[in-house]
């Protein structure tokens, strides 16, 4: 007997002649099914992606780059953080903030101030300040200024000597109201010559008031000199500050004097200044 014969598994260990193990081809048949199955998947995934409709591609950009922002991992055992927008999308549109309401009041309250402020300089600006009369123009006569005697003539160049005694004659006048009147100047008693002369014309009583101011021309006589007087009075006219108003038709002509025998000038300045005030109050009477 041959040692083959002797030994049954040789046989079975030989490579030639004899069946697979069944083990091995049960493996194959399984892998044979793992393939068919995932092919099949690849097929099924496929259709579901063909029939599926298309993202609309404003979005799709989006979605894309939102998904590539890493999101941080939230931790364990707390709640799920809120949902947040993208970075993308707070850019887009900003949130509108609204103003507090102390901010309202604080703004309203500098409006305010502004208002008044500018109604104040435009009140400042418009209209101009009240000018300060002075203690001449407030008063209607010199102190204690007091009318003692007066008369009315109608012929003039009876009245009159000098250059004004021909002016007349050229011209008569058509009246002339004299007048002696009383009063103080820088707290001294004064004497007062008024003379109103109405000529025909405004053009005539230019002429005459042009004789009158001048020097050495004459003038029309006062009441002193024509022996007129009052209790108190001087015997005749002193020194005197001279001045005359135009005043349409009429020459208002007025001299003031110290009275009380001290010294008196033409050309003192307080002097002048009386006997303007009295001449602008004299030719604004009619």
């Amino acid at each position: 007997m041959s040692p083959s014969e002797r030994d049954p598994s040789a046989n079975k260990s030989s490579p030639g002649g004899t069946r697979p193990d069944s083990s091995e081809q049960m493996g194959s048949n399984a892998d044979s099914e793992d393939s068919a199955a995932h092919i099949a998947e690849l097929v099924r995934r496929t259709s579901e992606r063909l029939a599926a409709p298309e993202p609309s591609r404003a979005a799709q950009p989006e979605a894309t780059i939102a998904e590539q922002i890493p999101q941080p991992a939230e931790p364990v055992g707390q709640p799920p953080a809120e949902s947040k927008p993208s970075p993308l999308a707070a850019t887009t549109r900003p949130p509108v903030s609204t103003p507090s309401r102390r901010t309202l009041v604080v703004v309203g309250a500098v409006i305010a101030v502004l208002l008044v402020g500018g109604v104040a300089l435009s009140h400042s600006f418009g209209s101009p300040a009240p000018k300060a009369t002075s203690p001449k123009a407030q008063s209607s006569a010199p102190a204690g200024y007091t009318v003692k005697v007066s008369d009315v003539v109608t012929d003039c160049a009876s009245h009159s000597r000098g250059k004004v005694k021909a002016s007349f004659a050229t011209v008569p006048c058509v009246k002339a109201t004299r007048s002696l009147a009383t009063g103080r100047i820088s707290g001294r008693p004064a004497l007062f010559v008024v003379s109103q002369i109405k000529m025909p014309s405004p053009e005539a009583a230019a002429s005459v008031k042009q004789v009158l101011d001048g020097s050495g021309t004459g003038n029309l006589n006062d009441l002193l000199r024509e022996g007129k007087t009052f209790p108190g009075a001087p015997p005749t006219m002193p020194i005197s500050g001279y001045t005359s108003v135009q005043l349409g038709t009429v020459v208002t002509v007025v001299e003031v004097g110290f009275s009380d025998g001290g010294p008196s000038s033409s050309t003192d300045a307080a002097l002048r200044a009386g006997a303007a005030q009295v001449a602008a109050m004299v030719s604004k009477q009619k």
